[in-house]
């Protein structure tokens, strides 16, 4: 039989097959929920079917806040815009000053690390593969006394 006949076959016989019906408890569960939906409290339903009262107060509301974005937006960019010019001067004044300071920080952590902790490094390592194969030995142990089993992977 050849995939198209195949094909032909198995979509006759899906065909053919009788639909599924709904369970009996399908319509009253439905009727249900419908009924809880409609009964929700009035904030939980869409904006338009809230009351006219309370409509107009979200809608002055939000007049409000747009108003208040339009005159505080820019009095912020201005005020950024100052800051922003203030810290700018005054960084070009500190530019030498600050470059000395990274500098010597710069430096003092190369030696520190050159002198403290580079000569640890391979001890160090050795330390963390050791405790990584005793963890791992500890676990296989675990398995084969506890689940009384080999570690299938």
């Amino acid at each position: 039989m050849k995939s198209f006949e195949l094909e032909r076959f198995v979509d006759r016989r899906l065909r053919a097959l009788p639909l599924p019906k709904a369970p009996q408890t399908l319509l009253p569960r439905v009727m249900a929920a419908a009924r809880a939906w409609t009964a929700r409290p009035w904030y939980a339903r869409e904006w338009v079917t809230w009351p006219l009262g309370w409509q107009a107060g979200s809608l002055a509301l939000l007049v409000v806040t747009l108003a208040t974005a339009a005159v505080v937006v820019p009095a912020m960019q201005q005020l950024m815009s100052q800051a922003a010019t203030s810290l700018a001067s005054s960084t070009t004044i500190d530019v030498p000053r600050i470059t000395g300071g990274i500098l010597t920080s710069a430096t003092t952590i190369r030696v520190i690390w050159q002198a403290l902790v580079q000569p640890f490094l391979p001890y160090l390592f050795a330390v963390i593969v050791l405790m990584c194969l005793a963890s791992a030995t500890v676990e296989l142990a675990l398995n084969r006394v506890v689940f009384g089993r080999a570690l299938h992977l």
